[in-house]
């Protein structure tokens, strides 16, 4: 998550030195890549991870993954699954996108 600063009598968003939250327990899934020729010659990267039920993404939240490198941003809010009357796991969709 950024660190919030205050600057010119504004709080606003920092991300120079982001506060970094381990998530144990998470299932990384690929999701369909590929190039981005809307924004020039770039490449997209999409993953799928459902993370615990006790897990906490804020939406404005930035991830790094093991398994790539860079960060990604949310495609949407954090989405809780329901079963019975509990949840069973958080999912959430990002994307990374280079070039």
């Amino acid at each position: 998550m950024p660190e919030e600063i205050v600057e010119r009598g504004e709080t606003v968003e920092s991300w120079t030195v982001p506060t970094r939250t381990p998530i144990d327990g998470c299932s990384v899934q690929p999701g369909n890549g590929g190039r981005d020729f809307e924004h020039a010659d770039g490449v997209v990267a999409d993953f799928t991870v459902y993370l615990p039920e006790t897990a906490m993404v804020p939406r404005r939240a930035r991830v790094e993954l093991p398994v790539t490198d860079g960060q990604f941003v949310l495609l949407g809010e954090p989405e809780p699954w329901i079963y019975g009357l509990r949840t069973d796991h958080v999912r959430i969709r990002l994307r990374r996108r280079d070039g």
